[in-house]
């Protein structure tokens, strides 16, 4: 299966057993951004799944992790889908209570990915996530995935919301920086 195909299959699975989801992490840089290559999918999933439905839905390609994890960033239990005969997964994220992780599913908007009606967190909640990661070491890549959507979405975006958040989350300096080095 191509990474594509195992993105649509989850989507299908879950719209399936009707666990409300938006697409987040790489995915949504890929949408708002510079495209890259990346090795896995993101998800935040409202509810945790009924496990033998979702594990039924996506087939035999697809296998769902028996035993969930803790994800210490954000607080919240991740769940892992694996391809089989590659090396593309799918991490669900079980939406937790962080205020901006509420505040973020509540304005995910409907967009077209991969021929596919599906959930997207917003460019501004991309980058604010994306800065709360990027404080962690060796997350380099989430302040270029950063400066690639702010490069091509630009005007665009509410500065007033991601600069709300930047200044509770302690990444306000971060989001600056990276705004001097695309002289915005």
């Amino acid at each position: 299966m191509t990474s594509e195909e195992v993105i649509v299959a989850v989507v299908d699975a879950l719209s399936a057993v009707d666990v409300p989801f938006m697409v987040v992490g790489s995915m949504a840089t890929n949408f708002y951004g510079i495209p890259r290559s990346t090795r896995d999918a993101d998800f935040v999933i409202q509810v945790p799944p009924p496990f033998g439905a979702l594990t039924e839905r996506l087939g035999k390609s697809l296998r769902l992790a028996a035993q969930a994890s803790f994800e210490g960033v954000t607080g919240t239990v991740r769940h892992r889908i694996e391809a089989r005969g590659t090396s593309f997964t799918v991490e669900l994220f079980e939406l937790s209570d962080d205020a901006h992780d509420v505040a973020r599913f509540s304005k995910r908007r409907r967009v077209r990915l991969f021929g596919k009606d599906v959930f997207l967190a917003t460019a501004e909640d991309t980058i604010i996530t994306k800065l709360r990661w990027a404080l962690q070491p060796g997350r380099e890549k989430d302040v270029d995935d950063v400066r690639s959507v702010i490069a091509i979405q630009g005007d665009s975006l509410d500065w007033t919301y991601v600069e709300q958040w930047c200044s509770q989350h302690g990444t306000s300096a971060l989001l600056d920086s990276i705004r001097r080095s695309l002289q915005l």
